[in-house]
């Protein structure tokens, strides 16, 4: 009988690159069809060639409005990182609206809180904020991602490092 020596190696090897995989983290939606470099203040400034477009766009929450058949979801924009989370370090890229058929949550959607969308930008719409009239590219998702906010204080330390002497008579 025949063994081969070098195939539990091979296949250590192959069970690591499968378990590094399943740990990688890249986009969440498939960009394809997306125009990427397009932001809310672009199609705010110029909406009519961007109407029909899709786009990848994130924020934080800003308001919730429930209506009738939707909800309608006010945001400040921000680029987006590598995960296509957004980036509120960086400087915002203008606001838009989430026209979402039906009922969302305020409890999930809170104000302030992270969120993507993939979606089509339908229309603008004429808003205030205080005294100013702004521009609101509108965007009815095909997709919403809520992202979870890492904790501020965590209550434990996830490593702990430490030396240790005994004295003991």
């Amino acid at each position: 009988m025949a063994t081969f020596p070098n195939l539990r190696g091979v296949v250590l090897v192959l069970l690591l690159a499968l378990a590094l995989a399943g740990c990688a983290t890249g986009p969440r939606y498939d960009a394809e069809g997306v125009e990427a470099d397009l932001s809310p203040a672009d199609v705010a400034a110029d909406p009519e060639p961007w109407v029909g477009s899709r786009v990848i766009w994130g924020g934080r929450i800003l308001g919730t409005e429930h209506l009738e058949e939707a909800t309608v979801v006010e945001m400040i924009a921000y680029p987006l990182d590598r995960s296509q989370r957004p980036a509120t370090t960086m400087a915002p890229t203008g606001r838009f609206l989430i026209d979402h058929p039906g009922f969302l949550e305020t409890a999930d959607y809170a104000d302030g809180r992270r969120l993507t969308v993939t979606g089509t930008v339908i229309a603008v719409r004429e808003g205030r904020v205080g005294e100013r009239t702004l521009t609101y590219p509108v965007v009815v998702p095909d997709d919403l991602h809520l992202w979870h906010e890492p904790a501020a204080y965590p209550s434990e330390p996830r490593v702990r490092f430490g030396v240790g002497i005994m004295i003991s008579r």
